[in-house]
């Protein structure tokens, strides 16, 4: 079985934390440590096999390895698989006989899930891998749509309503000078 790779040391410098000593967690917290998403979705299968896809979305997934690292059944796993497939965060491919299913890293269900997973890091750990989750994916994906390609300045216009006429008073003009320009 494949083990994941921890990142404590990256996190602990992030959370402020250069001493290397483990959060001191409560009980209640200790005691969703090791269920999915900190047990907000329960300790299912399909809780558990989407943990592993969002922790290490690169990775090419067979059924077998998800049957082992949950402890359902392959019959179990496919069924998760067929599911996941239907609400478009993995996709199938197969790779001699058996199939071999990947994340669909581009699908908003896995963005979100990421978000959460960072959420559950941050709540307990006090980190803000969230925000930086959130931020990198506002700049790589969302900036150019949202933000204005271009910003100008004019005595005579204002965005919205209208434009501004050499008739009307020059204080009126002063407030209205910034416009913003989507191309």
């Amino acid at each position: 079985m494949m083990e994941r790779v921890k990142k404590t040391d990256t996190l602990e410098e992030a959370a402020g934390n250069t001493n290397n000593s483990p959060p001191i967690l409560s009980q209640d917290e200790e005691m969703y440590l090791d269920e999915p998403y900190g047990g907000l979705f329960g300790d299912t299968a399909i809780a558990k096999v989407v943990e592993e896809l969002v922790a290490d979305p690169t990775m090419d997934y067979r059924p077998k390895y998800l049957a082992d690292i949950t402890g359902k059944s392959e019959a179990s796993i496919y069924l998760i698989l067929k599911k996941l497939m239907k609400l478009g965060l993995i996709e199938k491919s197969v790779e001699g006989k058996h199939p071999v299913y990947r994340v669909r890293v581009e699908s908003k269900k896995f963005a979100a899930l990421s978000f959460l997973a960072y959420a559950m890091l941050d709540d307990r750990d006090g980190t803000g891998c969230m925000d930086m989750a959130v931020a990198d994916y506002y700049n790589s994906r969302l900036r150019e749509e949202y933000e204005p390609k271009a910003i100008a300045t004019s005595d005579g216009w204002k965005t919205g309503q209208g434009i501004i006429t050499d008739d009307d008073s020059e204080e009126r003009r002063r407030r209205h000078t910034l416009i913003s320009v989507i191309v």
